[in-house]
């Protein structure tokens, strides 16, 4: 019964896209923009994970330092009050900001053996956290695993599909689907 259960690895996202500790805040906005994602993991050159990186540590007061100052760029420019070199500076120190400045250090991970029901307990129980990076003992970044993996099996196309890619064809022989 145990080895027709779904696991992480079954679902997971493995062509991860990942930010490096020094990419800059810049950088990581582009990935944000282009990929459309909640968030990216942090690793160092051996893919190993460094920490992760998501929409809401951005805009967080605890990570986003450059939250901060944009609040202060916008309060000169609404009050009349910014000078060009002031405006310059601002962003300059925004544009210093680096990944490791904000990144999760010690973000909640999972390995690829973590059953789906697990890990939808997981998702329950930390509502800003989203995805989670996929890891092995060594720290090596495997894939990330989202929301959207698990919201996706409510899909019953997707179910009885994702059910028979992963060997679990017994599960479906018992629903009477195949």
């Amino acid at each position: 019964m145990s080895n027709e259960v779904v696991k992480v690895k079954d679902i997971m996202t493995k062509k991860t896209v990942a930010l490096n500790a020094e990419d800059s805040l810049e950088k990581a906005t582009q990935l944000f923009e282009k990929y459309n994602y909640d968030g990216f993991p942090v690793v160092n050159e051996d893919n190993r994970l460094l920490g992760i990186v998501t929409a809401y540590d951005m805009v967080s007061q605890s990570y986003a330092t450059h939250l901060p100052s944009l609040i202060n760029i916008l309060e000169s420019i609404y009050s009349n009050k910014a000078d060009n070199k002031e405006l310059k500076e601002q962003f300059e120190r925004v544009r210093n900001i680096k990944i490791r400045d904000m990144m999760n250090e010690d973000p909640l991970v999972v390995g690829p053996d973590v059953r789906v029901e697990d890990l939808a307990k997981e998702f329950i129980q930390h509502h800003r956290v989203n995805p989670i990076p996929v890891i092995d003992p060594d720290k090596k970044l495997l894939g990330v695993v989202s929301r959207f993996d698990i919201i996706r099996f409510f899909d019953e196309q997707y179910f009885n599909k994702m059910l028979a890619e992963s060997g679990h064809g017994g599960v479906l022989q018992r629903l009477g689907r195949i």
